[in-house]
């Protein structure tokens, strides 16, 4: 079973110089009876004030010097609240604490007292969070627009005034047409647990008009942009086919891929004859640099020819020689001395020159022999590079003359074609967004045509649910005693209790008080046995005694009007049986038995001075057994 709710366990009103005005409620069933102008009303209007209302309590004589309402909440879950209002003000101020143990430095939490789906602080949003709810939407009309769900939404599903109790409409509906959707919204969210957060919706009919207005004249606009591109491109390829016009691509692409390989193939070719080049120029560089150091030892070899000759034909020279001394011991060169001191000889000499003469000679000729290859391998190698050259000058040749202006040509004339292609391309496209925007341009069209839209709602509330709670409300008349029932069923289409076959709004107002209360009593009563949202409070205002009766209490009614004492008394039996999960408040000028008072809390102001309780507001001069605690 569910928890989550809250019950009043306090009222009181306070002024300056006024003694506390006070009454102390408590779960299951309460009664605050007795005569009229007693104040009961005003507790009724003074919590509905606290809940949110915008309309102040009316002023009463009584009333006259009261400036501060009090309202201490209990949780069924445990935790203690108490709401301030001054009377006039647009701020209820909350203290987590009962109202007697309020202190002057108490911190409290400022609310606004109108619901605001945008700003949380307010008192809406705090009740329901009390009760479980939190960020629910409601429909607000027949386009499906959407609106927060306020605890005024509950108010109207837990609290029935003295006008509301015995209206001819269904107690979920306030009479006034433009809020039907969203209270019947309301009602279908507590009996199902699911809001219209996710339901479509459609926007205000004259900004939607204007939209699509606005739409057609942009997609007009589009389409004469569109057909004009059209007859523009339709003149630049009028000398051509697309089929042709495919073909010859496809060829110029063949030709330009065949030139692209040919020009790879040339490029290749060339790449090989210049390595060969190269290798070859490498060559010619090292053989003329062989060529340089042979012959400088060529220059060496006729330097030591010279030399070795002049020492063998030294002979000659020396014997002309009169005066002269042997260079190696110096003894002079003559006829008459023969021995020198040393084993030196000239003939020797001119041997050993002779022999090294001979030696290099043969160097000599190995030498210029192989300067000779030498120079002939380079000759033959520059001959060779030139012909590569020659080689590489006619591969350029052709592929500047020949191939590349092929490509040039190939590349021009295929882009000219691709060109008048991707006309073809943005044509066909074109036609085919004309083709779109034309049928858009139609549904526009029509839609303007039409009247102005609304949502077509499906009930969610299933058949299996309205049974269930007209089951709710059979057992609730049954223990009321309610003469001659023999079925509850609910008319889906309007949310109307049938009673035994007789629609709720074709009785008497007696009745219909009795079952306007049934309504709101059974929809807490079905919410609370399934575990959905309720705060588990309910607040009636003389379910049972219509305004004439209290008008003329001793002048009886219309049969149709009049309910049984039977009736009244089993209806204060059978609501003193509630479980202590939920709280029921009854303002009524009818006092229950005695037997029945003493399972409930019963309050009774008496009208009479010095007799009970005179009233809601202390009499002045009169003693009261009253709370008298001020609120500093």
């Amino acid at each position: 079973m569910s928890t989550e709710g809250f019950f009043i366990s306090e009222i009181r009103l306070t002024g300056k110089n006024k003694r506390n005005a006070s009454i102390v409620l408590k779960k299951g069933l309460n009664v605050i009876s007795g005569a009229s102008d007693t104040g009961k009303t005003y507790i009724f209007q003074l919590i509905n004030y606290m809940f949110g209302g915008k309309d102040e309590p009316k002023e009463i004589d009584e009333s006259i010097g009261y400036s501060t309402i009090f309202i201490e909440l209990e949780k069924y879950e445990g935790e203690s609240y108490t709401l301030k209002r001054e009377i006039g003000d647009s701020s209820i101020f909350v203290y987590e604490s009962k109202i007697d143990d309020i202190s002057f430095l108490q911190n409290c939490v400022k609310l606004k007292a109108k619901h605001d789906k945008d700003d949380k602080d307010n008192i809406s949003t705090f009740l329901l969070s009390l009760t479980g709810i939190k960020d629910m939407l409601l429909r607000k009309n027949a386009r499906g627009t959407k609106v927060s769900f306020s605890f005024r939404n509950l108010v109207a599903l837990m609290m029935l005034n003295e006008e509301k109790i015995i209206s001819e409409e269904v107690p979920i509906f306030s009479g006034i047409p433009s809020n039907r959707t969203t209270e019947l919204s309301a009602f279908k969210t507590i009996l199902t647990g699911v809001d219209d957060s996710h339901g479509e919706e459609i926007e205000d009919p004259k900004i939607y008009r204007t939209r699509l207005e606005g739409k057609l004249e942009f997609v007009s606009s589009l389409l004469q942009k569109l057909k004009m591109e059209l007859k523009e491109k339709g003149a630049q390829i009028q000398d051509y086919d697309a089929n042709e016009l495919t073909k010859e691509i496809e060829k110029l692409m063949s030709t330009l891929s065949n030139n692209s390989k040919e020009i790879n193939l040339r490029m290749g070719q060339k790449k090989e004859i210049w390595i060969q080049e190269q290798e070859i120029k490498s060559r010619i560089l090292m053989l003329e640099e062989l060529l340089e150091r042979f012959r400088l030892l060529e220059k060496s070899y006729l330097s030591d020819l010279d030399r070795l000759q002049f020492l063998i034909e030294g002979d000659h020279y020396i014997s002309q020689l009169f005066d002269s001394n042997c260079p190696v011991c110096n003894n002079p060169f003559n006829s008459k001395i023969t021995e020198h001191n040393h084993d030196f000889y000239l003939e020797d000499l001119q041997i050993a020159c002779s022999e090294e003469s001979n030696k290099i000679n043969a160097q000599l000729i190995d030498l210029r022999e192989t300067l000779t290859n030498l120079q002939n391998e380079n000759k033959e190698n520059n001959e060779k590079v030139k012909l590569l050259s020659q080689q590489i000058k006619e591969i350029e040749v052709i592929i500047q003359r020949e191939l590349k202006p092929v490509a040039v040509l190939t590349k021009e004339r295929m882009d000219n074609l691709l060109n008048i292609k991707k006309i073809f391309q943005e044509i066909e496209l074109n036609e085919r967004r004309i083709a779109e925007y034309q049928t858009s341009q139609l549904d526009i069209m029509r839609e303007l045509s039409k009247k102005n839209q609304k949502m077509k709602f499906v009930n969610e509330i299933t058949t299996e649910i309205y049974d269930d709670f007209a089951t709710e409300v059979k057992e609730l008349l049954d223990g009321w005693n309610y003469p001659d029932l023999t079925s509850v069923s609910i008319d889906y289409d309007d949310q109307e209790l049938i009673v035994s076959g007789k629609k709720r709004k074709n009785h008497g107002k007696g009745y219909r008080a009795i079952l306007n209360a049934a309504f709101v009593i059974a929809i807490m009563k079905y919410t609370r046995s399934i575990g959905l949202k309720h705060p588990g409070l309910i607040i009636l205002d003389s379910p049972l005694t219509t305004y004439k009766e209290r008008l003329n209490p001793t002048t009886l009614s219309s049969s149709e009007e009049d309910i049984s004492l039977d009736m009244k008394q089993a209806f204060f039996k059978n609501l003193s049986k509630l479980r202590n999960d939920v709280q029921v408040i009854i303002f009524e000028n009818i006092d229950p038995i005695k037997e029945v008072q003493d399972n409930m809390n019963y309050i009774h102001f008496s009208k009479v001075i010095g007799v009970g309780r005179y009233g809601f507001i202390p009499v002045d001069n009169v003693s009261e057994s009253v709370s008298n605690n001020f609120i500093q």
